[in-house]
């Protein structure tokens, strides 16, 4: 279907195509990008980051130009059920984000490839496209949304195994694949994932320390063993969670919790959670936590809250310089006052300076900087739970 109520798709995709070139991108998958066509793969309304809402029927060209835009777009809202908040729940990954996933993947002719997280579809026919569809597999949970993904990589032209279930724990027989490539994030690499890589292969997902922390990492794992996998991370990525993963436990402390302790500094103490960049990389430097905006009674700005996502403990950070804590046992807002300063100190190292390393044997996913022999923390998973 090359033209569509008489507008061509073809110059739009062989844009979008050089725009992921030009950012640096390989030109084997750049290519992918014009060969494969994203509108086929999209729903008649969808939204785009704006929460600008996009439909066929109203404004074709509207439509067809958001979808060779680099942009994500919205696909399914509230898991698809009727009268909900609107939650985005779905969605078709901006493309200079599938291609910069890609890319980290490293793939190889040859290598047979696991997509966690169907979605559209179409980032499993961009890889059926590189590899021939008989080396890719594509795990999707939602029911509906891997059926209307299977119609539309048929309809395209091509034939990847698509499997409904939970891609957390994939049914598929170990050292199957090269590569597993999640298009959801994940805070708790699940075992299976590394049983799944063969020896030497790369598990790339986004990943944060925990559900609820602000934005998030590529991560790409290498298998060094039975579930052993390690690797720097490539930069900062934010994608909607894994079901199973996407509500944090912890509790918001309530607007007239009284803290055990008050101190009060300088300048805005919300700062470093009101940047994007500084609070994901306080998310590597301090484990286990959410947080969120709540306002006081007569307060003209709302103030920061920070809740332990393992115990009582929280702290709340005010415009006027006040820092609030309470709980027990940790005092959640002396960790992120060490914990800044021990990265200034260090020079504010970035985020591609991170990494990880997760093991099943101790059941630890351990964060360090610049080498796994600089380890700053560990979370620990029960060895016998695969996810």
């Amino acid at each position: 279907m090359g033209k569509t109520l008489g507008m061509d798709y073809a110059p739009l995709a062989r844009a979008l195509a050089e725009q992921v070139r030009a950012a640096g991108t390989p030109d084997h998958i750049a290519s992918l990008f014009h060969r494969v066509p994203r509108h086929r793969f999209l729903p008649d309304v969808m939204w785009g980051e704006d929460r600008t809402r996009y439909d066929r029927a109203a404004d074709f060209e509207g439509w067809l130009r958001a979808a060779y835009s680099d942009e994500a777009m919205t696909t399914q809202l509230d898991d698809g059920a009727e009268g909900g908040m609107g939650l985005p729940t779905s969605s078709s990954s901006a493309p200079s984000v599938v291609a910069r996933m890609l890319t980290a993947a490293r793939i190889e002719p040859g290598h047979k490839v696991l997509e966690v997280g169907t979605g559209t579809g179409w980032a499993a026919a961009l890889l059926a496209e590189l590899l021939g569809s008989r080396n890719v597999a594509t795990v999707e949970i939602d029911t509906d949304v891997a059926l209307r993904a299977r119609t539309a990589l048929h309809t395209a032209g091509y034939a990847p195994e698509v499997i409904i279930g939970d891609g957390e724990n994939p049914p598929m027989r170990p050292d199957a694949v090269h590569r597993v490539i999640a298009t959801c994030q994940v805070a708790r690499i699940p075992w299976a994932w590394l049983d799944l890589v063969r020896p030497r292969g790369l598990v790339v997902t986004p990943w944060s320390p925990t559900p609820g922390a602000p934005g998030g990492v590529l991560a790409v794992l290498e298998r060094l063993g039975r579930g052993l996998g390690e690797g720097a991370f490539r930069g900062s990525l934010a994608f909607m969670w894994a079901r199973g993963q996407r509500r944090p436990a912890g509790v918001r402390p309530g607007l007239g919790a009284a803290p055990d302790r008050t101190d009060h500094v300088e300048g805005d103490p919300r700062e470093p959670w009101l940047d994007g960049e500084t609070s994901l990389l306080l998310s590597l430097l301090v484990p286990d936590w959410r947080h969120g905006m709540g306002m006081e009674d007569g307060a003209t700005e709302p103030h920061v809250w920070i809740a332990s996502t393992r115990c009582g403990s929280w702290a709340r950070y005010h415009a006027d310089g006040r820092v609030e804590q309470g709980g027990r046992p940790r005092a959640l807002a002396e960790e992120f006052r060490v914990g800044l300063d021990w990265w200034r100190a260090r020079g504010e190292p970035g985020v591609d300076r991170w990494g990880l390393t997760v093991d099943r044997s101790t059941g630890r996913q351990t964060v360090w900087l610049d080498s796994p022999s600089a380890p700053l923390w560990s979370a620990h998973r029960p060895s016998g739970v695969s996810r």
